[in-house]
């Protein structure tokens, strides 16, 4: 058997560890015993297999709220320019902020790009112009508002699993596609949060956590579930992908373009997040790559495509400091737990932050 650190240092997986990682992504929480009958392997197997990957960082389950619960908020894109000696302490300090989902550090066009999600339009206000922007090393800070969510990174998906595999770990009972409100009990928000640093902690430690009844927490789970509230996502370091290089898009497309342009540009196995955005340009997408080569020839694919499709910018992204609750060290591993939470109180601010801390 290939040793696991080898395969570390090689920056690849064994198959069968990217097929547990491809399994966790379409049933997170799914038992051992049912993800070792998918993989041939024992329910022990599978265990000791996922701790081994857990521990080094290299792959994680967490919960956040779903794309159907993110949609009813305020999601928002900062693009921020730093002094030069100051980029990197803002960049961990938003990276620990409870608003941000993700904060990257971008090669060209603007020093960071982030992803912040506030409860509504006020509160996004409020944290831009009265915390970000005066935030020190802070030079400018451009915001740009989602207006739809087309595609979110918890659909993308490893191709380590054959068809049949896949279609025995999908869910029997069907979400809601569309959650209403943004509002969440102080229950159900307890009970997030407390899924946030392993999205498969077993239902009698979450009692425990949020001090509530083994029953009443099965109950509640299996509701937030099945309403479409909450969403569990397996992440893997994005170095053992095999899709290394992030890029972000900004285009333009006509409003009567808009659904065949969502339609074809979320088939393409490389785009992760696709967002209907206010400003200059209306459309930005988000890719996992094999390479900065293949940058050039994605563009030329959706031109050729989609030539409604104008695109006005592209950059590559240097580091991904935080991914969706998680920052991350430089290798893309899971580091330290910053949950999502959209809701923080009024009185929240913005992190002070050491950017030694994740030098590697």
């Amino acid at each position: 058997m290939h040793d696991f650190a080898a395969s570390l240092r090689d920056g690849r997986l064994e198959e069968t560890d990217l097929a547990l990682a491809n399994c966790l992504q379409i049933a997170p929480r799914a038992p051992w015993a049912t993800l070792g009958d998918v993989l041939g392997l024992s329910a022990a197997t599978v265990a000791r297999r996922w701790r081994r990957l857990a521990a080094t960082g290299q792959a994680w389950v967490t919960a956040t709220g779903s794309p159907s619960l993110w949609r009813s908020l305020c999601n928002a894109f900062l693009d921020i320019q730093c002094h030069p000696a100051q980029r990197g302490r803002v960049a961990l300090a938003l990276a620990r902020d409870p608003r941000t989902k993700s904060v990257m550090e971008v090669a060209s066009g603007r020093d960071l790009h982030v992803n912040v999600m506030t409860a509504d339009l006020p509160a996004l206000s409020r944290f831009v112009l009265d915390q970000v922007s005066r935030l020190p090393g802070v030079v400018k800070v451009d915001v740009q508002i989602a207006t739809r969510i087309y595609m979110s990174g918890s659909a993308w998906r490893l191709d380590a699993l054959s068809r049949s595999q896949r279609e025995r770990l999908q869910p029997a009972t069907p979400t809601t596609t569309e959650v209403r409100t943004g509002l969440l009990s102080p229950t159900d928000h307890a009970l997030l949060l407390a899924l946030a640093p392993d999205g498969r902690l077993p239902v009698t430690d979450l009692a425990e956590r949020t001090g509530a009844s083994h029953t009443a927490t099965r109950r509640r789970l299996s509701r937030l579930e099945h309403s479409g509230t909450i969403s569990f996502r397996c992440e893997i370091s994005q170095q053992l992908t095999g899709w290394p290089v992030t890029t972000l898009l900004w285009g333009r497309v006509p409003p009567g373009d808009r659904k065949r342009v969502s339609d074809r540009l979320s088939r393409m196995p490389e785009v992760r997040l696709l967002v209907a955005t206010s400003g200059g340009t209306n459309f930005r997408v988000s890719t996992w790559l094999r390479s900065t080569d293949s940058a050039h020839e994605l563009e030329e694919r959706i031109n050729a495509a989609l030539p409604e499709f104008e695109i006005v910018e592209h950059a590559v992204v240097l580091r991904t400091v935080k991914r969706l609750g998680w920052i991350l060290d430089g290798l893309g591993r899971r580091r330290e737990c910053a949950p999502i939470d959209p809701w923080c109180g009024e009185d929240t601010r913005i992190p002070q932050a050491d950017p030694d801390e994740y030098e590697e």
